[in-house]
């Protein structure tokens, strides 16, 4: 369980983005609240100890340095869903507390529209605790994902993060998936994800 903190905003516009509320005003029947650093820490579980800020794209705004190193201060472990695109090496930098912070990074697939927007820089900063994830959409996807899961495999040896691959929500079957990572034994250590409250709730519920 973590207290989850979405901010409004992002510099990408992926073809399968199911957050566009959190992108585009015009897709949300509720307008985004402004929220101040103490507003925000005031509704943050203090049960969990755990916390996943996501988007839209929270490295886009200064505020959420200012956010995470209170939350790190506080003894918090705070994961960052972040899409690829900006500097992960400079945010970790401005935390006191990075210890206390890992990145959930993306590397965005032909199908997202994205693939060419993507730091390359900052699959050369990557830490043991940080997550690399693979969001595929089609065959060429699977393939894209499974070399660039395999050059960071090697790259990093036992040093590598974690690998995460899943699919599309609806448009990929996940097991073509793991049919094509099991046949490399390069990728034994890549996990396969499922959006589970997708399955728990309604596809489109938010809040859980």
């Amino acid at each position: 369980m973590c207290t989850f903190i979405r901010v409004f905003g992002c510099n990408l516009r992926c073809s399968y983005c199911d957050s566009m509320y959190a992108v585009d005003a015009g897709y949300s029947e509720t307008p985004p609240v402004d929220m101040d650093v103490s507003e925000i820490l005031a509704r943050v579980n203090r049960n969990y100890k755990r916390v996943t800020l996501t988007g839209g794209e929270p490295l886009l705004f200064p505020e959420s340095v200012k956010l995470v190193n209170r939350l790190c201060d506080l003894g918090y472990e705070v994961n960052i869903e972040t899409n690829g695109s900006c500097d992960i090496a400079g945010f970790r930098s401005l935390i006191n507390h990075s210890d206390n912070l890992f990145f959930t990074i993306d590397f965005k697939l032909p199908s997202s529209g994205e693939m060419y927007s993507m730091r390359l820089s900052n699959y050369d900063n990557l830490e043991q605790r940080d997550v690399l994830k693979f969001v595929i959409g089609s065959e060429e996807d699977s393939s894209v994902a499974a070399a660039f899961a395999k050059n960071i495999a090697e790259k990093y040896g036992d040093d590598a993060p974690y690998m995460f691959a899943g699919v599309v929500f609806g448009q990929y079957e996940l097991k073509d998936v793991i049919d094509e990572f099991m046949a490399d034994p390069a990728l034994k250590n890549v996990r396969f994800q499922i959006q589970m409250h997708k399955i728990i709730w309604d596809p489109d519920a938010r809040g859980v």
